[in-house]
């Protein structure tokens, strides 16, 4: 080979590596596009043209292929049935939201591993469902268990080393200090203080603004409104 056809090799891939940065950086969804599958496509397009039909109808093949092959005890199956749940709620039908909520939780139950932040967050969606419902003891049933994934074991464990004793102890302040427990505790919160548990709520209001307080800060509007909440209900 030549100097002069080396120089046109080399080049010619300078000239295709800038010309796909450039198409990565003024067209972003070139390459994910192109990675996706014609499911997904279709599902993207009827989403952005607010055709949630459409979209539901492209999820129900999914999840039937799925069923018809045995391949439904995965993470992947869990995320289709969640997203099917979100469709359903923007169709208005909440018996079928909450059916697919609990559908993704008995898969996630019988994995060996999953995150358990995607297991709060779907407690969570049905503890609004029940809310919504006036359903209050179906919708604090679920708040706990959102809570008790959020946070695990944040006991304090006597055999903890040094390192291990760090580290837990920023795992359970994280879990402990996030929007999200903060959220639950004040949704806790406001279930008791509708079934007039004024006492077991109080405690729901001072550990969110505990955390608050320490996420956000005393002066961030985020607290300020669960002191004026508390202020307001007399706690």
């Amino acid at each position: 080979m030549t100097n002069r056809q080396s120089n046109i090799i080399f080049y010619s891939v300078i000239s295709i590596i800038i010309y796909a940065l450039i198409i990565n950086y003024t067209h972003p969804e070139f390459y994910e596009n192109f990675s996706k599958s014609k499911d997904e496509l279709s599902i993207k397009e009827s989403m952005d043209k607010g055709e949630y039909n459409i979209a539901l109808t492209i999820y129900q093949k999914i999840e039937q292929e799925r069923i018809d092959s045995n391949n439904e005890n995965n993470v992947e199956t869990a995320t289709v049935y969640e997203d099917m749940a979100q469709l359903y709620s923007l169709l208005g039908n909440k018996i079928e939201e909450k059916n697919y909520y609990l559908k993704s939780i008995d898969i996630k139950q019988n994995l060996k591993k999953v995150d358990v932040f995607s297991f709060a967050e779907t407690y969570s969606k049905l503890g609004a469902i029940a809310e919504k419902e006036t359903q209050y003891d179906q919708a604090q049933v679920f708040y706990e268990k959102s809570l008790l994934k959020r946070l695990g074991n944040t006991e304090k464990e006597e055999d903890e080393g040094m390192i291990d004793g760090m580290h837990q102890s920023r795992q359970r302040y994280m879990r402990l200090n996030n929007e999200g427990t903060i959220d639950v505790f004040k949704k806790l919160g406001a279930i008791h203080t509708i079934k007039k548990e004024n006492d077991i709520a109080k405690k729901y209001y001072e550990r969110a603004l505990t955390a608050s307080n320490l996420t956000f800060g005393e002066e961030d509007n985020k607290t300020l409104e669960i002191k004026k909440t508390m202020k307001r209900l007399g706690y």
